[in-house]
């Protein structure tokens, strides 16, 4: 009987200890962090002419989380999903790497495209 009840209380005591060291938690910390470099240009369709606001714009100090507001009435990832997601008319940086938007007017037809271009 007492060696049935200390093989218990060994397997329970084994089992809190394997809890209590996945439970605690992993520190880490990053050093050198600074913001995304975003290069963002705008080409036209063919045939439209151009906003009254500047597309291109210099490069941008961004970092990853931050938005690009885009002009236009719907938007449409043509490649880069990982790079940026949309949130209505803005895009929002969530990797390193190339994106392109396509901006449609609300008719339908094409406005032009937006390139992202998100370094470190």
């Amino acid at each position: 009987m007492k060696k049935a009840i200390l093989a218990l209380s060994i397997s329970a005591l084994a089992l809190s200890l394997g809890g209590v060291a996945a439970a605690s938690p992993v520190s880490s910390t990053a050093s050198d962090v600074k913001p995304a470099t975003v290069t963002v240009t705008f080409e036209l369709a063919t045939g439209e002419k151009a906003p009254i606001t500047k597309q291109d714009s210099p490069v941008l100090r961004l970092g990853i989380g931050s938005t690009y507001k885009m002009e236009g009435s719907n938007w449409m990832i043509l490649y880069g999903s990982d790079v940026v997601e949309l949130h209505g008319n803005k895009a929002k940086m969530i990797g390193y790497g190339t994106a392109q938007v396509a901006a449609y007017k609300s008719n339908g037809d094409k406005l032009g495209v937006y390139t992202f271009k998100v370094e470190r």
